[in-house]
């Protein structure tokens, strides 16, 4: 009986390692969401390199990016650099002011974006 218990205690106690490490992994994962703002003013040149906030965002794959549009400039979001152009992955047109563009990311990468616009202003999404 003792015998029994006490294999017992040491199954319960892997499955609660397991657990734990099973919860910290989760916890380490990159969020399913994030939000970008470009920074006040970011209609003019000036706020390079942080012209969002913030200009680098990781999410976990399958996750959405927001941009929220609270500049007074409409603005766009549009993957690829303002040297090479967009790329196709997405664009959200123009933003204007209080109003938001979503797109969900499946495939893990970098991913620049930046805005027509205004090409000074570059950000990168990181999906994990």
């Amino acid at each position: 009986a003792e015998k029994a218990a006490a294999e017992k205690a040491a199954a319960d106690a892997a499955a609660d390692a397991a657990a734990a490490e099973k919860a910290a992994a989760e916890a380490a994962k990159a969020p399913m969401s994030a939000e970008v703002v470009p920074v006040s003013g970011s209609a003019s040149p000036g706020c390079e390199p942080e012209c969002y906030d913030p200009s680098t965002v990781t999410i976990s794959a399958g996750g959405t990016v927001t941009f929220v549009n609270s500049d007074i400039a409409p603005h766009t979001a549009t993957s690829g650099t303002a040297v090479g152009g967009p790329d196709g992955v997405w664009d959200s047109s123009l933003i204007m002011n209080a109003a938001s563009y979503s797109v969900t990311l499946d495939n893990p990468g970098t991913y620049d974006y930046f805005c027509m616009v205004h090409p000074w202003m570059q950000g990168i999404v990181i999906v994990e």
